[in-house]
């Protein structure tokens, strides 16, 4: 994931480095950053000692793998995107951004966010492009808006359950409810919405601080 504080050059040392962790149980060595990054071993050195500066990693200049990464303090909630290929829906490498929300919610730390697409909840006022926040850990009641899997494919849906399966109920009537067999391995839900932003709001608080940058005339409260 990015980090808003390092340098793009800084961003590739760290992403090297969490990769070589991941892969071997340990750090890279300086001159294996080097070679990796096409830098000299000076200039890796100073990336280093400058991203030690920003809490990012604890670095030892004296000892030869003396790398260690820091955890970092997780700042607002992971918005999931369309699942990349080979990765599933609720993987790092969805995270599309991550949205300060926690001052107007009250969630768990675990809640996420995933943007709304098409139109088949429409009737329930959720549209293309608002963002729902779903707690994961809430267990779903009939009628309440799930987002689950089906087949490693996201939906937003009225959850019902009923005897021998689980019905998955559109807010529009031109789309059919989807019946989930309870031995469907292909399903999952993956929590409760507990939250909605509307596009029409996120694009008006946008234009107010455009224009506050603008005319120093408008406020954002």
């Amino acid at each position: 994931m990015m980090n808003k504080n390092l340098t793009q050059r800084q961003q590739e040392v760290f992403d090297f480095i969490q990769q070589y962790i991941e892969v071997n149980g340990y750090p890279p060595t300086l001159a294996e950053i080097s070679e990796k990054l096409s830098i000299q071993p000076n200039a890796a050195r100073t990336h280093l000692l400058l991203m030690q500066r920003k809490n990012v990693l604890r670095y030892v200049p004296n000892i030869s793998r003396g790398i260690e990464l820091l955890k970092q303090k997780r700042h607002g909630i992971p918005i999931y995107g369309t699942a990349p290929a080979g990765h599933p829906f609720l993987s790092q490498e969805n995270v599309v951004e991550n949205f300060e929300v926690r001052n107007y919610i009250s969630a768990s730390t675990d809640v996420f966010g995933v943007y709304v697409r098409g139109d088949s909840m429409k009737d329930a006022m959720l549209v293309s492009e608002d963002l729902v926040f779903v707690d994961p850990k809430k267990t779903p009641r009939n009628g309440e808006i799930v987002v689950a899997l089906v087949e490693g494919e996201p939906t937003i849906k009225r959850y019902y359950k009923e005897a021998n399966a689980i019905v998955l109920k559109p807010e529009n009537k031109k789309y059919q409810p989807i019946i989930i067999q309870k031995s469907d391995d292909g399903f999952r839900i993956l929590g409760v919405v507990i939250g909605v932003i509307r596009s029409l709001d996120k694009k008006k608080i946008d234009t107010l601080v455009e224009e506050h940058k603008a005319y120093g005339k408008a406020s954002v409260n």
